[in-house]
């Protein structure tokens, strides 16, 4: 009974590892710079998660800061994803700034929230990012354009729900073999200790024949001598 208590534990820690596993799900990884706009007197900053799960809500946070003076006339991102069928969907809409004036040496940080579908497929969460802005002086100088960034990438659930399962199943196997090989030290070490008990109940039980045989011999010494003491002739004597 004691023996099998170490398989039942291995058994209940299984089980919980791969209940617990999908907890991990919610956790979001590391942060990084996705995208970076520098043009020496403006740099702009998104941050995101390097990963993240279907259903999961994300932060992302956009940072700017200026070294002149600038306006900003509008600066958006429109972040999409891939669903079935690899169709396009955008899940949120960024609006950052517009008509906005940033002083020299001036910081400005926002955060948003993205929603990832639980239907998106597994890859990247990409941006579409439209600004434009300019210098202020006598002579202005726009910058407009349109790029593309990526956002974070979209873990693959049932790949990792699978790995993590195939893991515990792993470990569980392992246990196994490990419980399976102390047994097999333990019943190899009780066969020993049952045939040295075996050999020394043989070599008991010859040893107690052996003195009913030499008590046995003895006493027909005994009464062979008896008789013949008690049958030998008497001597006449004058």
């Amino acid at each position: 009974m004691k023996k099998l208590i170490p398989l039942l534990a291995s058994i209940i820690l299984l089980f919980a590892n791969i209940s617990i596993s999908t907890v991990a799900y919610s956790q979001t990884e590391e942060r990084k710079v996705c995208y970076s706009l520098n043009w020496g007197v403006f740099l702009m900053e998104i941050i995101a998660p390097t990963q993240a799960w279907p259903g999961e809500t994300i932060n992302v946070t956009i940072n700017a800061e200026a070294s002149t003076e600038i306006h900003i006339e509008f600066i958006n991102a429109a972040v999409s994803c891939l669903k079935d069928n690899l169709t396009e969907t955008q899940i949120g809409t960024i609006n950052f700034l517009e008509n906005f004036d940033l002083s020299s040496g001036e910081k400005y940080e926002q955060h948003y929230e993205v929603v990832i579908p639980e239907d998106a497929l597994p890859g990247l969460i990409y941006g579409k990012l439209q600004y434009s802005w300019f210098i202020k002086g006598d002579i202005r100088t726009y910058f407009e354009d349109v790029d593309a960034f990526q956002v974070t990438f979209v873990q693959n659930k049932a790949y990792e729900e699978l790995r993590q399962a195939y893991d515990a199943l792993n470990s569980f196997a392992e246990d196994l073999q490990d419980n399976y090989t102390s047994l097999e030290a333990n019943y190899t070490d009780l066969q020993q200790k049952y045939q040295q008990i075996t050999d020394n109940q043989i070599a008991q039980n010859n040893a107690i024949g052996l003195m009913y045989l030499f008590l046995i011999t003895t006493g027909i010494f005994v009464v062979t001598t008896i008789l013949l003491i008690v049958r030998r002739p008497k001597t006449a004597t004058w």
